[in-house]
């Protein structure tokens, strides 16, 4: 009787561990993916404003290298198998700073400690990065506040000339970790459109900047990705 009992345990100890080595094997391996810096275009503008901007701050929930999807109004949950190549606020910073290079009125984008002295810092935060994967939806949130300030000559402080948070929503094709990704990067396209726009009425309305042709309407640009 208890060889029968030692041979049963023995064989069940044989099953889970092949069960366990079968899940194993099934279990996709983890993917990297990245937030893109759009294609740069001519060298910078003479005469163009210096703009810098500091690191961004993303808020604890998103912070992580794990993508985060929302699930229901009040739950969030972090993907296993899919993760940012690095840190959120690392890209995020890279991918805005490129943004910003290419704009016609910038000439050149430099962090905060730079040696060539801003006219204006740009800081910002990442309020919502958050996938969301449902039965009957898929989509990509992002959630972005930016503050501008106007750098003070010598000792004087800097003065803050805007405040704006941007949100948009890309509906994905398809409900995969690659989708979602995909639409953070068309959403900062539309939320850096639209922030571009405000920040150039803002310095011409400070007097940093001259009145002149205003960029392409966020309607006709064609986000990076698209």
């Amino acid at each position: 009787m208890r060889r029968r009992a030692l041979c049963i345990a023995i064989l069940q100890l044989v099953d889970a561990l092949a069960a366990t080595a079968c899940l194993t094997a099934r279990s996709p391996s983890p993917r990297s993916f990245t937030i893109d810096a759009p294609q740069p275009k001519d060298p910078s503008t003479a005469g163009g404003l210096i703009v810098a901007v500091a690191r961004v701050e993303v808020a604890p929930e998103y912070s992580g290298e794990a993508l985060v999807y929302q699930t229901s109004d009040h739950e969030l949950v972090r993907d296993p198998y899919a993760r940012f190549a690095a840190l959120p606020s690392s890209m995020l910073a890279t991918a805005i700073r490129g943004y910003l290079a290419n704009a016609d009125f910038i000439g050149d984008v430099v962090s905060p400690a730079s040696e060539l002295p801003p006219q204006v810092t740009v800081e910002t935060s990442a309020v919502k990065l958050a996938g969301v994967l449902r039965s009957t939806e898929s989509s990509s949130l992002l959630t972005i506040r930016f503050r501008v300030l106007r750098n003070g000559k010598g000792p004087a402080p800097p003065t803050e000339l805007f405040l704006k948070t941007y949100s948009a929503t890309s509906n994905n094709p398809r409900a995969t970790s690659r989708a979602v990704v995909d639409g953070w990067n068309r959403a900062l396209a539309e939320i850096m459109g639209n922030f571009e726009s405000d920040l150039r009425t803002s310095l011409v309305a400070a007097g940093l900047l001259s009145g002149g042709p205003q960029p392409t309407p966020q309607a006709n640009r064609t986000p990076k990705g698209e």
